[in-house]
């Protein structure tokens, strides 16, 4: 193929079928036809001006693009992502074991009767050395601390009673680590059904004009405190989970009653994060 003519006959005496490797076969002859025309061509100042001048060398520069975009969305159908997957992110996220969740949220994330007002919130947690769950973790709702715990005692402030229950055992009611051992649950969970919903799409980031990976899942089992549904951004460069929102429902509609707009990974957090200074006049409750 030395010349634009050589180009349409190509187009001319394709047989295009409707198989499952049509637009590739078709993306790879013309992605090598076009090759060659360009490497024939005169290394001259403006010659790819000139070319793409001509209407058929215009058709299939245009082909080449529309077959490559095309071949793109194949991949990403068949393979999730032609940029991420989730086992990369477990790989990504494994190596840290400390975090700063930064948001908002209302009661109702924890509590079924709560209040559907998002309010901020902060949340720092070291994890276990699996990475399965929360070790040390400390808690700030609307600026006031909640829940402490340094892996072997706990503090739990009740605001409108004014009143601290301290228990001597870690925290465990927040169990699940939101790291690499969140996200082999979310996979495993997927392998085994329980989630029912699970579709992977690329969005901008609004405030940063960034690229995300978005990771829609939804479930209905009632171990898993269902029906809930999430969205799950990722850095497809860092494969690091940089967002995520809950609902409680299975449709994603109404306001989320978690929203968790940063996360900063460290590998450590200092033990003084972690430890609670009672509130003056509060009623101390020790189990």
């Amino acid at each position: 193929m030395k010349s634009a003519d050589d180009i349409r006959t190509l187009f001319q005496n394709a047989a295009l079928g409707t198989g499952r490797n049509a637009h590739e076969q078709v993306f790879r002859d013309v992605l090598g036809a076009y090759q060659q025309t360009i490497q024939s061509s005169p290394a001259t100042p403006g010659v790819w001006r000139i070319a793409m001048r001509h209407p058929v060398t215009k058709y299939a520069a245009a082909a080449v693009l529309v077959l490559a975009i095309l071949a793109a969305v194949g991949l990403f159908h068949r393979t999730g992502s032609v940029s991420w997957a989730i086992e990369q992110s477990v790989e990504a996220m494994s190596k840290y074991t400390a975090l700063l969740i930064e948001g908002v949220a209302s009661e109702r994330a924890w509590a079924e009767d709560g209040s559907l007002e998002q309010r901020p919130f902060r949340v720092w947690g070291v994890a276990n050395a699996e990475q399965t769950m929360v070790q040390k973790y400390r808690f700030e709702f609307d600026g006031v601390t909640r829940i402490v715990t340094d892996g072997h005692k706990t503090w739990k402030y009740e605001p409108q009673a004014h009143r601290v229950t301290i228990s001597n055992r870690p925290y465990v009611a927040f169990e699940c680590w939101l790291g690499s051992g969140f996200l082999e649950q979310l996979k495993q969970a997927r392998e085994t059904h329980t989630i029912t919903h699970w579709r992977e799409t690329t969005a901008q980031d609004r405030a940063t004009g960034q690229a995300r990976v978005v990771l829609n899942l939804a479930w209905l089992e009632a171990r898993w405190n269902g029906p809930r549904s999430l969205r799950l951004e990722f850095d497809p460069q860092t494969k690091l989970l940089l967002g995520l929102s809950q609902w409680e429902n299975a449709e994603q509609e109404g306001p989320a009653s978690f929203i968790a707009e940063k996360i900063t990974y460290h590998e450590t957090l200092p033990d003084e994060r972690f430890e609670y200074q009672i509130p003056p006049g509060a009623t101390v409750i020790e189990r």
